[in-house]
């Protein structure tokens, strides 16, 4: 072989690995930059369907570090219309009806809030950066979501990189390559009891004692496999956003119900590359972190999933295999306040609409991106009935740059928005109930 033939070998098999790990090496100050040149207008439009021919124009509505995840030689990426995604009437008028009332206070907390959207995008633009960003972040938190959602069946697959071509598993949605090292299935329920729009007439609550102190309930139960079947958690989240929340969990080999410490939501999830606060792209305990709204920015996100659950292919089975709309976020950079955290800034891409996070950048303490994660929803089918006028959460794809391995969570059953009565509640979220059957 001639040396200049080596050489490019050589060059070619560096560029394919630097695409698996380099993504590790991407820093969040190229985050900033690429935030900062989004391209005026779009040059992209509906039914287009790019390839892998095409990262010249990917790489300006994905992120650097993400758009790895798509250099791969079989990708069909199809460009969906972006939809207005408007929330029901009765949160639209609790918006109206306490607009300009709500404020953040001196350590970033939420005073004077009833119900509705608490801050306007006008509010938020003209605020300083930290203020701006505090107001983003309970937008997130108070976004319209009804009662809550459940969904019956939710599995996490923990799929690590490997050479295999796939498919992976196709019944469960795995259709690239990589190796299937576990698979847990689990329920999931969360009820909201306060600040709720569509109660005006019960003080925006539900008529319930805990609903003076509460602000929503988790229930989540572990179905699958044997050695985790029967761990249950009620995760209490306080209306009181300095409180700590009352996690209470049930281990069947304990047998006992024992309370979940702060420091564990931060550590790996059940085995996975994942922490109890990632779920929803971080805690939800605003005041926990520090904010700063960065800037508004595009980004190619899945937000209406037309399939009845996910499906990924690629190399790795991580790229989701679904349309994508360009949605309008506002970035947000946000920082724990504790400094044991593993992480040490996340960097968010808030929807300006439905204010639910599609992509969360993680990085650790050399400021390297770690962590990417993708979360997917379908749209309200109707804008009429409550029911299902919330974007339901559909599933969510963790990619651990460093280990090079993924979570692929998804729903395998309908992603419900319940009407909940008060006796209802006290019956599936007691604390008691997780020693009992269901």
């Amino acid at each position: 072989m001639k040396l200049s033939s080596y050489i490019s070998t050589i060059i070619i098999i560096c560029s394919l690995l630097m695409s698996q790990s380099g993504s590790a090496l991407v820093d969040y100050t190229e985050i900033y930059d690429w935030v900062e040149k989004e391209p005026k207008p779009s040059d992209l439009s509906s039914s287009t369907i790019l390839t892998n021919n095409d990262m010249d124009t990917l790489n300006k509505w994905v992120p650097p570090g993400m758009i790895e995840e798509f250099k791969f030689p079989e990708l069909q990426l199809l460009i969906q219309e972006t939809q207005a995604e408007k929330p029901h009437s009765s949160y639209t008028l609790a918006t109206k009806n306490w607009a300009n009332t709500a404020n953040i206070g001196v350590d970033g907390s939420l005073n004077n809030y009833t119900a509705g959207q608490p801050f306007s995008d006008e509010q938020i633009r003209s605020a300083k950066s930290d203020i701006g960003g505090f107001m983003i972040g309970w937008n997130n938190i108070h976004r319209w979501q009804h009662f809550g959602y459940q969904i019956d069946i939710i599995t996490m697959a923990y799929v690590s990189g490997s050479d295999n071509n796939g498919p992976l598993n196709e019944e469960e949605g795995l259709l690239g390559g990589g190796k299937l090292d576990r698979l847990l299935s689990q329920s999931y329920h969360r009820v909201y009891l306060n600040k709720l729009a569509m109660l005006p007439q019960n003080n925006y609550k539900v008529n319930l004692k805990d609903s003076d102190t509460r602000f929503y309930k988790d229930f989540m139960e572990f179905l699958e496999p044997r050695d985790v079947k029967g761990t249950k958690f009620v995760v209490e989240r306080m209306l009181d956003p300095h409180a700590d929340d009352q996690v209470n969990t049930y281990l069947p080999t304990e047998r006992r119900v024992r309370r979940f410490s702060a420091k564990e939501r931060a550590d790996s999830f059940m085995g996975s590359n994942v922490t109890l606060d990632d779920f929803e792209g971080f805690s939800g305990r605003v005041l926990d972190y520090t904010w700063t709204f960065i800037e508004s920015r595009k980004i190619l996100a899945v937000s209406n999933m037309e399939k009845e659950m996910i499906t990924v292919y690629g190399p790795n089975s991580r790229a989701l295999q679904h349309k994508y709309q360009l949605r309008d976020c506002y970035v947000t950079e946000v920082k724990s306040i504790w400094d044991g955290h593993p992480y040490k800034r996340r960097i968010l891409f808030i929807d300006k609409e439905t204010f639910n996070i599609p992509v969360s950048l993680i990085f650790d303490h050399n400021d390297k991106l770690w962590k990417v994660m993708q979360t997917v929803t379908s749209s309200p089918s109707s804008a009429t009935k409550i029911e299902n006028s919330v974007p339901s959460w559909r599933g969510q794809i963790t990619v651990d740059l460093k280990a090079n391995n993924a979570t692929v969570v998804r729903a395998k059953t309908p992603t419900l928005h319940p009407v909940m009565k008060p006796k209802e509640i006290k019956r599936v979220f007691a604390v008691s109930t997780l020693t009992e059957g269901r």
